[in-house]
């Protein structure tokens, strides 16, 4: 049956509207993307090719994300201007797509967060490791549900009826990225504990504090929109912050990538103390077990002989000729 105009429908600024506004700050925060994109690749062309493939693959799933909500936008402010109801019961294969791209772009950046402490994480436990990948993996769970709830639904005006998948996803989605930013934060303390130059500790209490404040701003976007989902659920104001929700995700791991490089070019200090941050951040489990006989020590020999031979002239009795002082 049509949807029918009354005194207890929508109105076209909580629905409509709200998607645009939605639509304007995600292409602010898209060309955010792009300048940290652009600084990424520029200070760290040799960083690990599971990373630099990854932000490459983040930038154009963006980018599609982008593409799609602005085509559905169109359709529903253009295509279907002054048709509010038709426009609510219209069946925009772009919008189901930018939702779906937007939850997978989520997920994936989640996956990298736990691939990072997996990988690089010397000072955390193997049960907190697991809990890390449980969490994300529930993450999956809930985004595979909720985006088959996309697919069915017929229309805008039907997404009020599919309350458990975004109950799941969106409580899930918050509750992982709080486990991740915990728990980074955790093995940062810890690096930090075996850090013994100040300007490079000083640097883990800068990325310290960047993790936990991009896992708050993602958590919170995910909270928010099941907040207004919960309270307004007959309007479209939760889509509307839902579709920020990629950004913030892409841009939070773009700052904690790019923050390692910018940081160590601007210390000094980091640099003569021969361990940046960005070692310090990709130590893996071996590094703690090499004994003194791996490291990489470059003193010549010739400059050791020097220095004892110099030694033991100092320490020789005055009167005592050495012969190598006559060569």
């Amino acid at each position: 049956m049509p949807l029918q105009p009354s005194a207890a429908s929508p109105t076209i600024g909580d629905t409509l509207g709200a998607l645009y506004i939605g639509s304007v700050l995600a292409a602010v925060l898209f060309g955010i993307t792009n300048l940290q994109v652009v600084i990424y690749y520029k200070k760290y062309p040799n960083d690990w090719w599971f990373y630099r493939y990854s932000v490459a693959l983040l930038w154009v799933l963006d980018t599609l994300h982008i593409v799609l909500s602005s085509h559905a936008i169109y359709f529903y402010l253009i295509d279907k201007y002054g048709d509010l109801v038709g426009a609510l019961e219209s069946n925009n294969l772009s919008m189901k797509l930018q939702l779906d791209v937007n939850v997978v772009i989520a997920v994936y950046v989640q996956g990298l967060y736990a691939i990072r402490l997996w990988k690089f994480g010397a000072h955390l436990h193997r049960i907190l490791q697991w809990f890390v990948l449980l969490a994300v993996a529930a993450s999956l769970g809930a985004s595979i549900f909720v985006i088959y709830d996309i697919t069915v639904v017929p229309n805008l005006i039907s997404v009020s009826t599919i309350k458990t998948g975004i109950y799941t996803f969106s409580g899930t989605l918050a509750a992982t990225d709080v486990i991740i930013a915990l728990t980074m934060s955790y093995y940062l303390h810890k690096s930090k504990m075996t850090t013994v130059f100040s300007s490079t500790a000083g640097l883990i209490f800068g990325l310290m504090r960047l993790v936990l404040t991009s896992g708050l701003a993602t958590s919170a976007c995910s909270i928010l929109t099941l907040i207004t989902f919960i309270v307004l659920p007959e309007s479209l104001i939760f889509l509307g912050i839902h579709f920020t929700l990629s950004k913030f995700y892409v841009n939070s791991l773009l700052a904690m990538l790019n923050y390692r490089r910018e940081k160590r070019v601007k210390s000094p200090d980091t640099e003569r103390a021969g361990q940046s941050l960005s070692a310090i951040l990709q130590f893996t489990p071996d590094c703690f077990k090499r004994t003194a006989s791996e490291a990489n020590v470059s003193i010549a020999l010739t400059e050791i002989q020097d220095t004892s031979t110099l030694d033991s002239k100092l320490n020789s009795p005055k009167g005592t000729i050495d012969s190598e002082g006559l060569n």
